[in-house]
């Protein structure tokens, strides 16, 4: 049986955005955005219970300071929180001294707050590329022993790392990686099961992309966020007719969506898939 991960980034949806599109600043970080992440996470605990699944949290460090009693329950709750950096800046927009200490405070923050170790990290919009793939050796240095940044994918207007693995596979630093989920087609690498491809492609097609993960004996990394889970997410105006597809189509339709290839398939944590197919991240 192939056990897929079920990942989700927490941050809010302002946040998440500030760098994709003008968002007013007061918007971000504001008691309105902890409350919508708080509401959320507390909708999709539930929901992960009822169906019987732990999931991997990728978690920015800033939110177990701003809302530790939150971050806390995920652990509790028997599931995997991984981190997300300290706050949601793409890191080949900070100088490199800058994104290397948010790795680090922000696995920081997340044990001392939950209590536990933390062993994976996903960089903001998956933002190591191939211009600051050094910051994988900086992954490996403040302790992790998993990621799952590299998105081996060319077509994309933020990320991705072209020709990259598809499969789970171990780094010449010793990390072990764990792409994003993907699919071959006419010779291209697309996204797939994760974010907008997830809420914009047909379910048939994910159904049809998470059985060929499964004939060839590999997991998908699936990908979400609470705005597209939760029922809590603000509403901007005057974004293009493009951005607003891009960010709101089917978004209400995310966790049926979901629903529908729990039916189908099993999910479960990375930390304990990895260590499964003989990639040990525990220590």
């Amino acid at each position: 049986m192939v056990v897929h991960c079920m990942s989700i980034d927490v941050e809010g949806f302002c946040e998440g955005m500030a760098e994709a599109f003008p968002v007013p600043a007061a918007m971000i970080g504001s008691a309105a955005e902890r409350e919508e992440i708080a509401v959320n996470v507390d909708q999709i605990l539930a929901w992960l219970d009822r169906r019987g699944v732990k999931a991997t949290f990728f978690t920015l460090g800033a939110l177990a300071e701003a809302l530790p009693h939150v971050i806390r329950r995920l652990a509790e709750a028997g599931h995997e929180v991984g981190s997300h950096s300290y706050q949601h800046l793409r890191l080949y927009n900070l100088d490199p001294p800058a994104a290397r200490q948010a790795i680090k405070r922000s696995k920081r923050a997340l044990e001392d707050t939950t209590g536990q170790p933390v062993y994976g990290f996903r960089a903001p919009d998956f933002s190591i590329i191939r211009q600051n793939l050094d910051l994988l050796d900086a992954v490996q240095a403040a302790g992790y022993t998993y990621d799952s940044s590299i998105s081996p994918i060319s077509l994309h207007d933020v990320y991705g790392v072209a020709g990259a693995a598809r499969e789970i596979h171990r780094l010449p630093n010793g990390l072990v990686e764990f792409p994003p989920a993907t699919v071959k087609m006419l010779g291209q690498v697309l996204p797939v099961l994760g974010g907008g491809y997830f809420r914009l492609m047909p379910l048939w097609a994910s159904r049809l992309a998470m059985a060929a993960y499964e004939r060839s004996g590999q997991p998908v990394m699936a990908y979400t966020h609470p705005y597209e889970l939760g029922s809590r997410r603000p509403r901007l105006a005057g974004l293009s007719r493009g951005r607003r597809f891009r960010h709101y189509v089917n978004i209400e339709r995310s966790m049926a969506r979901f629903d529908a290839l729990m039916d189908r398939f099993v999910f479960g944590r990375a930390i304990d898939i990895l260590t499964t197919l003989g990639f040990p991240v525990t220590g």
